[in-house]
């Protein structure tokens, strides 16, 4: 009996032991707050402040219903910055210490004003002959692609940017020889009357920065390796005292640039990357929003200590959903510490990839930020030529002064060109946009620290379970059975009967669907027998057209009624359900502008049958996302759990115009988890604008489709293709990256949910795709190391072999599929 108490004892003994020891390996190690993602199994909460450890092998988190308190429950999550495949397991419950980790708590101002443009009040910083932040301008960027030592080809890519309306120019300056040749630069530059800003963009070396401050209007240093050096995958675990030791080392490296820039008059730029922060903040943040914030502020905070108030900020990650929220995060908490006037900010999605895609992502990151009057200057990082970059960035300007004109009724003479002196004024405004004053209302539901999705109930088989894909189409256009299933993304079965894949249209709505003619009733026909769903408004002659429709199977008579509110109303008043229900369709749809007295809404309630959804189709493409926050609020407000689905009308001719339109607006909403649903509808055939890195879309409704799937990819709402993150070039870059990553994207866009990052030097590429399934990477001249996650797998490849030894590795980790 005494043997049994003594191991009794023993095991409680060894139990404790245990205990203390996680208790203190808990304590010092990389609990991080991070923001996530929900997967499937939690679709109402897809961002929320988690608790887990920063051990990034294990794939366990924890629920809070907040950033702080007890664990709620386990759940299976994706983070924010880690791929939809990277789950977390395993980690045991643990407790925040609020103080200790500067989490943010209830914090939910990120910009001046949700509903009207009112543009961030931040400091006015001189670079060179030109003012950022403050009153001025919105300023627009680039960077070099050719090696800075070439002093000619550096001269004539700045001449040609300055020339298509850059106001700054960054250059690499890896060394001494690039600080050298930038002495001569700026002299040619001088000699032609070229007085354009330049920014040296400084990674790794203090002492060069120094140097290059003698120079350079504006040094760029990267926070998490301007004194940590080279990022190496190491699960390091820093306790309190070495990381605050990690602070003192930059104060002093750092210190001196401060010094040497005010001394010269040079601005600094504290450009924080997600994917390179120092094993530091990994180990005590995680790769999340609030350590790319933290490590800014470690070298701010040190530019205030001394005095030097020349700075800017970014937050650039190569994932648009990251980037909006490190900003809001960033600007939060500035207002958090108590300053009225913030810095200026730079925008940009670092990476962001080749042509359209890389254009509707930097659209979709920074338009949105725009949107809410955050970003003072502007960068759209493209694999392409530095000036194809200057366009892209001039039309969103040109866009948020059409959102201004129209929603808002603002001047917009702080976007035009001072120092010419003119203003640009929009043509005369159209009555019908300000019939309603929808600015009249309060969003007490969408905070931007725990952005949760409105909780609805999704009809079976008829809305998709993460996010409905719908078109628009006419009778015409459905004539042309082979076109419109092309356009429509059906794929053929075994049997070559028509089926649905990943990226196929849910649903379409004929608007036009009185004028039906035979040949496109054969195509509805087939298309619903595919699985799609077919919108048609009601009314007498779509009544009488619907008995003509014959499928196979009757199950599949997937018909659904749509008509207004106040049609709807009517019917109910009249006790006339005969819009409402019919034998021959599975329910009925109600259209929105997002304009109707919440009275009005509030009598949904009483419809029996209810709606399946709503359409969201606002009057007017700009007042889009101010809209959908109203309505948002008021579905909420009136505990209505009816899902509803973006409509977007696009009325352009212009493509440039098109893609802006389309990812601005509706990515707004999307990325804050507002709606169930897209359509997107470029109503002109005619598109005049070049179509340049998408020739193969011959069609409107492929267009339409090309759209709404790129939207919900990089929102990350329903993923349907592979995923690139792909730098542009630069004068670090060891391969020809452009043709490179058209190349690569050939051999593997079809990958679906697979992650691929083309880099072209180790300074982002090992941090930026981190969260890739695999990357390609420049180590030497024509030397390629390929990774599989951040494991290095082959080193110095032969660029000729890299692309066949990339597939080779894809197979070998069952990622491959035949195209």
């Amino acid at each position: 009996m005494g043997y049994v108490k003594r191991l009794i004892l023993f095991i409680i003994w060894f139990y404790c032991y245990i205990e203390m020891k996680t208790n203190i390996l808990n304590h010092h190690s990389g609990i991080s707050t991070i923001f996530v993602r929900a997967k499937n199994n939690d679709k109402k909460n897809m961002y929320q402040f988690l608790i887990s450890d920063k051990s990034r092998s294990n794939n366990n988190v924890w629920e809070k219903g907040n950033c702080f308190g007890k664990i709620k429950k386990k759940m299976n999550f994706n983070s924010l910055s880690s791929d939809e495949n990277n789950d977390y397991e395993s980690i045991k419950k643990i407790e925040t210490d609020e103080d200790k980790y500067n989490l943010i708590k209830n914090i939910k101002k990120y910009c001046e004003c949700t509903k009207r443009y009112k543009r961030l009040p931040t400091r006015e910083v001189k670079i060179g002959n030109i003012k950022i932040g403050g009153n001025n301008k919105i300023s627009i960027q680039t960077m070099t692609s050719c090696d800075t030592r070439n002093v000619e080809e550096c001269v004539n890519q700045i001449k040609r940017c300055k020339g298509l309306g850059a106001d700054l120019v960054r250059l690499t300056v890896q060394g001494v020889q690039e600080v050298e040749a930038s002495y001569r630069i700026k002299d040619m530059l001088l000699s032609q009357n070229i007085t354009i800003p330049l920014v040296a963009d400084i990674h790794f070396n203090p002492k060069i920065a120094l140097m290059a401050a003698e120079v350079f209007d504006k040094i760029r240093v990267n926070p998490g390796n301007y004194v940590d050096g080279r990022k190496k995958w190491v699960d390091k675990v820093y306790k309190k005292k070495e990381f605050e030791d990690g602070k003192l080392f930059i104060k002093e490296k750092f210190v001196p640039l401060i010094e040497k820039c005010k001394q010269l008059n040079r601005a600094i730029r504290i450009g924080t990357n997600h994917g390179s922060l120092s094993s530091r903040m990994l180990s005590y943040y995680g790769d999340t929003p609030l350590g790319m914030v933290e490590s800014a502020f470690e070298f701010s905070d040190l530019c205030i200590e001394n005095n030097f108030f020349n700075i800017v900020y970014s937050m650039k990650a190569s994932n648009a959903y990251v980037m909006i929220q490190s900003y809001r995060l960033l600007v939060a908490k500035q207002y958090e510490k108590g300053n009225d006037v913030l810095f200026p900010i730079h925008l940009g999605v670092t990476e962001a990839g080749f042509g359209d895609n890389g254009r509707i992502k930097s659209y979709l990151g920074i338009g949105s930020l725009l949107y809410d009057g955050i970003g003072d200057t502007i960068r759209i990082s493209l694999t392409e030529d530095p000036w194809e970059e200057l366009h892209p960035c001039k039309k969103l300007i040109e866009n948020l002064k059409k959102r201004i004109f129209y929603t808002d009724q603002q001047d917009s003479s702080y976007f035009t060109d001072q120092n010419k002196g003119k203003n640009n004024p929009i043509t005369k405004r159209n009555n019908r946009y300000t019939t309603l004053d929808f600015h009249n209302f309060n969003e007490t539901f969408r905070n931007f620290n725990n952005i949760v999705k409105r909780k609805v109930v999704k009809k079976k088989n008829v809305m998709h379970e993460e996010c409905t894909i719908g078109n628009a189409v006419t009778v015409k256009e459905l004539e042309d059975s082979l076109q419109i299933f092309k356009d429509l993304n059906l794929e053929l079965d075994k049997n070559g009967n028509l089926k649905k894949g990943a990226k196929t249209t849910d649903i379409i709505i004929i608007n036009d669907f009185e004028n039906l003619t035979n040949a496109a009733k054969k195509s509805v026909e087939k298309l619903m027998e595919a699985g799609l769903h077919v919108l048609i408004e009601y009314g007498p002659k779509s009544v009488e057209l619907l008995k003509n429709l014959k499928v196979n199977e009757p199950n599949k008579q997937n018909i659904l009624y749509y008509s207004t509110l106040t049609y709807i109303l009517d019917l109910l008043e009249k006790n006339n359900k005969d819009g409402i229900e019919h034998n021959n369709v599975k329910g009925y749809i109600i259209i929105l502008n997002g304009k109707e007295d919440i009275k009005a809404i509030e009598k949904i309630k009483d419809l029996n049958p209810q709606p399946l959804f709503f359409i969201l189709k606002p009057d007017n493409i700009y007042e889009h996302v101010l809209v959908t926050r109203r309505l948002n609020e008021i579905l909420h407000t009136l505990n209505i759990d009816i899902p509803y689905i973006h409509y977007a009308n696009i009325d352009s001719n212009n493509y440039d115009d098109i893609l802006v339109n389309s990812a601005v607006y509706v990515g707004t909403c999307l990325i804050d988890l507002m709606g169930d649903g897209l359509i997107v509808n470029v109503t002109d055939n005619n598109i005049t604008a070049k179509k340049e890195q998408n020739e193969q879309i011959k069609t409107r409704v492929a267009l339409n489709s090309f759209l709404t799937l790129n939207i919900l990819q990089d929102t990350r709402i329903r993923l349907f293709k592979t995923d690139y993150i792909s730098c542009p070039s630069c004068g670090r870059t060891l391969f020809n990256i452009q043709e490179t990553t058209k190349k690569i994207m050939k051999l593997t866009g079809h990958l679906k949910g697979v992650k691929i990052a083309v880099m072209g030097c180790i300074v982002n590429g090992i941090g930026e795709m981190a969260d890739a399934h695999f990357g390609y990477v420049g180590s030497a001249p024509k030397k390629i190391d390929l990774y599989y996650g951040k494991e290095l797998v082959h080193r110095n490849i032969p660029e000729e072999e890299a692309c066949d030894r990339l597939i080779e590795l894809i197979k070998k980790h069952n990622k491959w599929e035949d195209p």
